[in-house]
């Protein structure tokens, strides 16, 4: 499996995009971060090509409203 980590900057809630990150596919777990990034969700893969469609899509789930 290919990993990666991302990091999320919210404008909604720290709950609300955390929940809506779960619920998309190849997206095992979220946690909360401190800094300038409020929200850490791990994706994995199975190619490298997967994955960076995965981080670079520009589909999010309705909840995720002002996620950045």
């Amino acid at each position: 499996m290919i990993a990666s980590y991302i990091l999320i900057q919210d404008e909604a809630g720290l709950a609300a995009i955390a929940t809506a990150c779960r619920e998309v596919p190849g997206v095992p777990g979220t946690a909360s971060a401190a800094g300038s990034r409020d929200v850490t969700a791990r994706a994995g893969t199975r190619d490298t090509g997967e994955l960076a469609r995965l981080v670079t899509s520009p589909a999010r789930p309705p909840a995720a409203g002002g996620a950045r």
